[in-house]
């Protein structure tokens, strides 16, 4: 493309519809930075303020046109609102990246207090050997929904809720800090940096898993155990607690001869958690890729381009934050219910019957290693045994749609409603100035 400059510090004649006047030097001379040629007439190349400096950059030091009773108000304030853009500009961008995250952290809250029943639901499912999964429609897990709260109280569908928190402290400490010790990645590192970054990022998430292993299994228990059979409250430090007797291989609530040991657990958790950071992480990529080249697209379509809202800027975060989970929970459904099946072995677990959410049944079996564990799901309990579980993940992740949806809906709305007056003094000010 070529490009011309200014042969002096003479600045450009304004467009014809400005309010300002042009320098007093008649004509200016510009030269080709790809021929070395040079030209004095304006007309010579009427794309000038397509290839150079926008015009905005020299209108500072220019005269105005002298103001008269038809137009003076009108550039005034026209002058005035450009001003006051250009100092809300930066005020604009710290405002949507504030509220850009307030808006993720209620979405977060939002959709762990909504989805963590059908969190609990769906390990109870995945323990129940009576039932088979075509029993477990959606509608039979909002059936449970309401026949666990009016018998246990709402306490029951949130049982667990502050260890997995904890959990999820822990693992994330722990992940910080093997990261600054060994400068591994924390995130999926690209391909094409190397194989040794990718084996630093399975180390650190095998490390993290490995080192928060019995505080894991501590949890699925407190989330399945049923609070009629529970004999104290669960909170974080009786989740430690039982999470040091299960280090020890001991414990009042465990049946010694039945718990899968520690390092039988190591592959199957290790492979579920790193499998689902990976997938998660591809497929938020993507996500986020796709909706911002979408965003560009219709940008590019229109005449002017667009600024982007407070909406264009937080919803592919969002899109992507809910598709990415969901992608990961739905494929890896079947290893989940072989980890969860191993760590709740063997601890004496009573957890509430999905089938008649009014009773409770023991949850008892004898496996001694995942394949074992696989092979006895199949025969037993059919190949679709595999998928318990399903409904409660789509109603979940339904919940967890509708709620950004109405986030969406809600921003749209506030920044419409923000942006109404600014664009119609704006119009109609324009109008006025070609006026």
């Amino acid at each position: 493309m070529v490009i011309y400059k200014p042969l002096s510090d003479a600045k450009p004649p304004p467009p014809a519809d400005s309010p300002f006047l042009a320098p007093s030097t008649s004509t200016h001379s510009y030269v080709s930075c790809d021929s070395g040629t040079s030209f004095t007439n304006y007309d010579t190349e009427p794309s000038f303020y397509e290839k150079s400096v926008p015009y905005d950059k020299y209108m500072v030091d220019v005269p105005r046109k002298a103001a008269t009773p038809s137009n003076s108000s009108q550039v005034d304030i026209l002058s005035t609102f450009a001003e006051s853009n250009a100092h809300q500009s930066l005020e604009d961008v710290q405002l949507q990246s504030a509220t850009g995250f307030g808006v993720g952290l209620f979405c977060l809250g939002a959709e762990t207090l909504i989805g963590y029943p059908f969190i609990v639901l769906r390990r109870q499912c995945q323990l129940n050997v009576w039932c088979k999964a075509r029993d477990l429609s959606p509608w039979l897990m909002l059936k449970a929904v309401f026949q666990i709260q009016q018998r246990q109280g709402s306490k029951a569908l949130w049982k667990g809720l502050t260890c997995q928190m904890m959990l999820e402290g822990i693992q994330l400490t722990t992940e910080t800090a093997i990261s600054q010790v060994t400068d591994f990645p924390k995130e999926l590192p690209s391909y094409t940096e190397g194989l040794s970054p990718c084996l630093g990022y399975i180390g650190l998430k095998a490390a993290s898993t490995i080192i928060t292993l019995p505080i894991l299994s501590s949890v699925l228990l407190d989330t399945v155990q049923a609070e009629s059979a529970r004999y104290e409250s669960a909170t974080p430090m009786s989740c430690i607690k039982d999470a040091m007797f299960r280090l020890a291989g001991q414990g009042s609530s465990y049946q010694y001869r039945l718990l899968v040991p520690l390092h039988q657990l190591i592959i199957p958790t290790v492979l579920y958690s790193l499998s689902w950071d990976v997938i998660s992480q591809l497929v938020h990529s993507f996500v986020l890729k796709l909706s911002k080249r979408k965003q560009s697209q219709q940008s590019d379509g229109n005449k002017r381009p667009s600024k982007h809202s407070l909406v264009d800027t937080v919803w592919p975060e969002l899109v992507s934050g809910t598709v990415h989970c969901f992608i990961a929970d739905l494929t890896l459904l079947p290893l989940e219910i072989v980890m969860n099946r191993l760590h709740v072995q063997g601890t004496r677990a009573i957890v509430d019957n999905v089938l008649d959410a009014k009773n409770v049944i023991p949850y008892q079996s004898s496996y001694n290693t995942a394949a074992q564990c696989v092979e006895s799901l199949i025969e037993t309990e059919g190949v679709t045994s595999l998928w318990k579980g399903l409904s409660a993940v789509l109603l979940q992740y339904t919940l967890r749609f509708t709620v950004i949806h109405t986030v969406k809906l809600v921003l749209r709305h506030v920044t419409a409603s923000r942006d109404e007056v600014p664009r119609e003094l704006s119009d109609s000010l324009n109008v006025n100035v070609e006026k």
